[in-house]
Formats: structure tokens, C-alpha cells, sequence
């Protein structure tokens, strides 16, 4: 992960999906494609590798935390 990562990551942060439950799901890649683009970020798959990654780690803290 690097701070780039870590800033989109925080960008999207009201741009999570909820189930009917109510548990997270994911960062909608649609927000998340428009603020990549909008910070300038030039190698998109690998970012969202890492996105993917912080978004994994984080459902299992918010969501059983």
C-alpha cells in the first residue's frame, strides 16, 4: 500500500454499498473510478488491487466490530 492508495481509500469513504441488512459490502467502483480520475491516478489496476485489499481488511473490522 502506498499514500496514494490510502488517499483514494479515504475519498470514497461514503461510497460504501450496504446490503438490506445493513452490513457493508463494498466501495462502489463507480465512485471509486470518478475519484481516481479526479486525483490524477495513473496505474488504475494496480490501485485497485490495493483498494481491494484495504476494503477486505476493513469489512472485517466494520462489520463484525
Amino acid at each position: 500500500m502506498n499514500l496514494e492508495a490510502m488517499q483514494v481509500f479515504s475519498a470514497c469513504s461514503d461510497d460504501w454499498k450496504v446490503t438490506p441488512q445493513g452490513k457493508y459490502k463494498s466501495i462502489d467502483k463507480l465512485a471509486l473510478g470518478v475519484v481516481m480520475e479526479m486525483m490524477g491516478v495513473t496505474n488504475r489496476k494496480e490501485m485497485l488491487t490495493d483498494i481491494i485489499a484495504m476494503q477486505n481488511a476493513a469489512l472485517g473490522v466494520i462489520n463484525n466490530g
